[in-house]
C-alpha cells in the first residue's frame, strides 16, 4: 500500500508540476496574442496614415502641375508681348531715321 501511495504522490506531483507548466505557456501565449494584437492595431494605423499622406501628396502633386500649366501660358504670353514689344521698338526706330 505505502508503495501505491508513493506513486500517486509522484503522479500528484508530476501532475501539479505539468499544470504549472501548462499555465506558464498558456501565460505566455496570451502575452504573445496581445502583443501581436498590439502590433496589428498600430500596423492598421500607420497604414490608415500611409493612405492619408499618399492622397495629399497626390493633390498636392496635381497642384504642382496645374501651377506649372499656368506658369508655362503666362511665359508664353510674355514672350509674344516681348515681340510684339520688340517690333513696335523697331518701327519707332525706323520711323526716328
Amino acid at each position: 500500500f505505502a508503495v501505491v501511495a508513493d506513486e500517486v504522490r509522484g503522479l500528484a506531483q508530476r501532475t501539479q508540476q505539468s499544470t504549472v507548466e501548462i499555465e506558464t505557456l498558456v501565460a505566455a501565449l496570451q502575452s504573445g496574442t496581445r502583443q501581436v494584437s498590439s502590433i496589428m492595431l498600430s500596423s492598421r494605423e500607420l497604414t490608415v496614415s500611409s493612405v492619408q499622406l499618399s492622397r495629399q501628396a497626390g493633390t498636392s502633386l496635381g497642384s504642382i502641375t496645374q501651377t506649372v500649366s499656368n506658369i508655362q501660358a503666362m511665359n508664353q504670353q510674355i514672350a509674344a508681348a516681348a515681340e510684339e514689344q520688340s517690333a513696335v521698338a523697331e518701327e519707332i526706330s525706323r520711323s526716328i531715321v
